[in-house]
């Protein structure tokens, strides 16, 4: 990469944003543009990147018309977007950012986290442990960090690169790591993939290019069994490679006993402030990579008691004797499973309120019967209207078809603007708010209302 000029079209992107920063970072002059402002484009601009907000040709800046661009795009981008069109013109060729970070890992040892569920949590905490290491580390990650407010690592002498490798648009067939994690790998964007073997084989395909070592949750090994050194992890198993045992878990975390490599190191006295089994499975992955990584038992243990979480993944927003209020990133049935039974767990015999916000007509389509399944579970359900991100909609298909499925004693529909409204109409004890849509914008108003509350 011998040019110093880039322009993300779609920057605010938590995989976009994550590159731009690492290139500014380095020296590059980095600029581009976004539908939205928001609060990871204000901290963008506060860096000192340059982001428009409108389609405006005419205000490109100078750079960005000369030759040795560096122009990325992301499969949300369509061909017809007025600035990738112009640019094109302009004899620029555009790359999707996951050929960039697919370049960018491949000058250093890398450690890779996969999976339909939970690459954003542990690919957050193997960042947090591997920055605990003499060399730190440069890390690329679909969310924003609570302990950094960023979603890059970055050090100049790292000896190596984290980063999440994303099935979407089968980008992760990019990334050619030294070690990799996968944690799960339940059918999910099918309407990139058209079936579920397809998917199956994409992961297959991301298996074969790990120069080293795959580790994968116990329940997903026998789909991988052809992989000669194949290692395992999970919970409350003493045969699988890396394990926990010994858990207790409260209303401010957890606490265990974390095997790694075969019992070849033990921390007895690990513990995490961060709840839910499905987030300690995650912990145990990312501490697999980093005991393959050579990590020190002092490092992994105190990094992990000190991972104050991530945005958006199980987020406590107010926790006393009365209210609870968290706020999840879940949006797909399995993810709903685990939340909800992370939240009784932990907080049992309290009546859950759960708002949910659709995300990709498709996904609530093909996954349909998952959904019904596991929004029953709620005390009392809000259902928000399908966000659609980069899909048209579905003609005779919307939130209403879901809800009328699901046929909740106490359920409900409602918008962002009305949901203060709509939960006024009932006491609260526990409230979830669940989506990767733009649910996220309703949390501040959620949290104060709770507060207030309590």
């Amino acid at each position: 990469m011998n040019k110093k000029a880039a322009y993300f079209i779609g920057i605010g992107g938590a995989g976009m944003s994550s590159i731009a920063r690492y290139l500014n970072k380095k020296g590059w002059s980095v600029s581009g543009y976004d539908r939205t402002e928001t609060a990871l484009t204000d901290k963008l601009q506060e860096e000192g990147i340059k982001i428009n907000f409108e389609l405006n040709l005419s205000d490109f800046p100078e750079e960005i018309k000369k030759k040795g661009l560096l122009l990325v795009t992301t499969p949300a981008i369509n061909a017809d977007h007025p600035q990738l069109v112009k640019l094109s013109k302009l004899g620029h060729t555009a790359i999707k950012r996951a050929e960039l970070l697919g370049s960018i890992t491949s000058s250093n040892a890398s450690l890779a986290i996969s999976g339909t569920h939970g690459k954003t949590s542990t690919t957050a905490i193997l960042a947090h442990i591997m920055d605990g290491t003499p060399k730190r580390c440069n890390a690329f990650i679909g969310g924003i960090s609570a302990e950094t407010n960023s979603n890059l690592y970055y050090s100049p002498g790292a000896e190596w690169t984290v980063v999440e490798a994303d099935e979407f648009d089968r980008s992760f067939h990019h990334i050619y790591p030294t070690h990799t994690a996968i944690t799960s790998i339940d059918p999910d964007h099918l309407d990139i993939y058209g079936n579920a073997s397809n998917f199956i084989e994409a992961f297959h395909t991301f298996a074969s290019q790990v120069k080293k070592k795959v580790v994968v949750h116990h329940s997903i090994a026998e789909t991988f069994k052809h992989l000669k050194g194949l290692q395992t992890y999970g919970l409350d198993n003493t045969s699988l490679t890396h394990y926990a045992t010994d858990i207790s878990q409260t209303s401010t975390g957890t606490s265990f006993t974390l095997s790694l490599g075969d019992d070849q190191m033990r921390i007895a006295d690990a513990s995490v402030n961060i709840m839910g089994r499905h987030n300690l499975e995650n912990i145990v992955a990312a501490a697999s990579l980093a005991y393959l990584a050579g990590a020190e038992k002092d490092v992994i243990g105190s990094r992990i008691k000190s991972f104050q979480g991530i945005y958006r993944r199980f987020q406590i927003h107010v926790n006393t004797a009365s209210k609870v209020f968290i706020d999840d990133y879940a949006h797909h049935p399995t993810e709903l499973k685990k939340t909800f039974e992370a939240t009784k767990t932990h907080f049992p015999g309290k009546h859950l309120t759960v708002i949910f916000q659709p995300h990709l007509y498709s996904r609530t389509k093909d996954q349909m019967e998952g959904f019904i399944h596991e929004l029953r579970k709620a005390d009392r359900l809000i259902l928000l209207p399908i966000y659609a991100a980069r899909e048209k909609p579905i003609p005779g298909f919307n939130s209403q078809s879901l809800f009328e499925k699901i046929l909740h004693p106490h359920g409900k529909t409602s918008t962002k603007n009305s949901i203060l409204d709509t939960l006024k109409e009932h006491p609260v004890d526990i409230l979830l708010t669940v989506g990767a849509g733009d649910i996220s914008l309703i949390v501040p108003k959620l949290k104060k209302w709770m507060t207030l509350k309590a």
